[in-house]
C-alpha cells in the first residue's frame, strides 16, 4: 500500500511538500496544479509549481513528486505536458477532481466529470503525445 500526498492549491506548495515529506510516511507527492489555458509554459513556470523537477523529481527528503496539470484543452495540455517532460518531469497527473468554483467555471477540475467524452479525449491525447 502506498501513501501519496495529494495537492491542494494554495496549501500544499513546495514548502509544505518539503516539510511533510521530511516528517515522513509518504511514498510520493503531487504538485499543486499548473493551470493550462492558452499558453505554453516556460521552464521558470514549471519550476515555480514543481521545483522538484530540478532535483530529479524528488523533494529534498527524497520523495518522488509528480507534476499535476489542470485544464480542458487537450491539445494545449499535451504540448505543455511535453514541455514539462522536456524540462525533467517524470510523471504527469491530470486534475479532474478540484471542486473550486473558480476552477470549475473555467472548465477545469471536477466539472469535467460531467463530460466523460472530454476526459477520454484529454487522456487519449496526452497518452498519444507523451513518451
Amino acid at each position: 500500500m502506498q501513501l501519496i500526498l495529494a495537492p491542494m492549491q494554495g496549501l500544499v506548495d513546495d514548502v509544505m511538500r518539503d516539510l511533510l515529506t521530511r516528517i515522513g510516511g509518504f511514498d510520493e507527492c503531487v504538485s499543486e496544479f499548473v493551470r493550462i489555458t492558452h499558453t505554453v509554459h516556460s521552464r521558470p513556470t514549471w519550476l515555480k509549481y514543481a521545483p522538484e523537477i530540478a532535483n530529479r523529481n524528488l523533494t529534498p527528503a527524497g520523495v518522488p513528486c509528480t507534476v499535476q496539470l489542470l485544464g480542458s484543452d487537450a491539445a494545449n495540455m499535451a504540448v505543455n505536458a511535453l514541455e514539462a517532460v522536456r524540462f525533467g518531469a517524470g510523471k504527469i497527473d491530470l486534475n479532474f477532481g478540484c471542486p473550486a468554483p473558480t476552477v470549475n467555471k473555467h472548465k477545469g477540475g471536477a466539472v469535467l466529470l460531467k463530460e466523460p467524452e472530454l476526459i477520454h479525449h484529454i487522456v487519449r491525447t496526452l497518452r498519444d503525445s507523451l513518451p
